[in-house]
């Protein structure tokens, strides 16, 4: 049975322990809900385990299921660059910053349903 979008998003308020702000389809993960970091891979791990799939591989991580550029990120980081230290030595060494790629909860429920499709085609 695919994950309806109210699934998916009671599994982002428990997850998140948000429960007065309004959530719908287009509510963006970090944007609006201020979800980041480990919070964020946690809710990634909570929505593995509610709908019992896997969505990061040991090889790719999350970049194959949620198409996922070379130096695209679902989350920012949680820690504090001090006097941008970080991003001098980015620059230095020629690293790119890092993109990060905000996810509504209707693309989430989106992966989700493929995903689930795909965990019910391989059994």
């Amino acid at each position: 049975m695919k994950p309806t979008l109210a699934q998916v998003i009671e599994v982002v308020r428990e997850s998140s322990g948000i429960h007065r702000k309004t959530i719908d389809s287009n509510t963006w993960i970090e944007a609006d809900l201020h979800i980041c970091g480990i919070d964020g891979e946690e809710l990634l791990e909570d929505c593995e385990e509610a709908f019992g799939v896997q969505l990061a591989t040991e090889e790719d991580g999350y970049m194959k299921t949620f198409s996922l550029a070379e130096n695209e990120y679902l989350f920012t980081g949680e820690g504090i660059d001090f006097f941008g230290i970080c991003r001098f030595i980015r620059w230095v060494r020629g690293i790119p910053e890092p993109v990060i790629r905000d996810l509504t909860v209707g693309e989430l429920h989106a992966v989700l349903v493929k995903a689930v499709k795909e965990q019910v085609q391989h059994e």
